[in-house]
């Protein structure tokens, strides 16, 4: 049994879920909205180590306080450059407003595999269709899975933004998430928590 624990952070003005994942001292962020406050100031309080910020899409609403948090820990930032192309074509949270100058921050280029967080492995999976270069991050120790905005309790991510198609995320739910182990706890990027086998039997996509 893992000591590693998950705290949520709904933060900025689409309420988006981000994610401490803690073992110590030592820390990960997974996504970070704008007007990230609370989860500064917990990483701050509490001395802790942040090592990474993994993001699971580039859109504004999971990406807009990554820069202050990197400025002010260090951390290394990690996700699919494959989303770049959202500098270019990137959106306000109405959906109609260029944002120009959004990834103001570099970005390693994360790969599909195993990685390990905590010397816990963590699978990168690829779940294009949200954008083209959405990830998710599933851990088997602790039975979950983040996936930004790919599925919510009873419901899916949008795709009427660039880069998003809604067959490749039907195919990205069904072929990543639901071959998980249905006890699998699905951590989504708005929302509440849900589960793999409670998607499988009540999304109406699915049934």
């Amino acid at each position: 049994m893992t000591n590693i624990t998950v705290e949520t952070f709904v933060l900025g003005p689409l309420e988006t879920n981000c994610y401490l994942l803690t073992y110590g001292k030592e820390a990960i962020v997974i996504d970070c909205a704008p007007e990230p406050q609370p989860l500064l100031e917990a990483i701050k309080g509490r001395n802790l180590n942040l090592k990474s910020i993994y993001l699971t899409h580039m859109h504004l609403d999971h990406i807009g306080g990554v820069s202050e948090l990197q400025k002010m820990t260090g951390a290394q930032i990690y996700g699919n450059i494959e989303d770049h192309y959202l500098n270019e074509v990137s959106f306000s949270y109405g959906g109609s407003k260029e944002f120009p100058h959004l990834l103001d921050f570099e970005v390693t280029d994360l790969k599909p595999g195993k990685q390990f967080i905590f010397d816990q492995p963590m699978m990168v999976l690829a779940t294009p269709g949200h954008t083209v270069g959405s990830l998710s991050f599933f851990f088997p120790a602790l039975s979950c899975v983040f996936v930004g905005d790919l599925i919510f309790m009873i419901a899916v991510g949008r795709t009427d933004f660039p880069g998003g198609d809604s067959e490749t995320l039907l195919n990205s739910i069904r072929t990543r998430i639901f071959i998980l182990p249905d006890e699998t706890q699905i951590y989504p990027g708005h929302g509440p928590m849900t589960s793999v086998i409670h998607e499988k039997k009540n999304n109406p996509l699915f049934t």
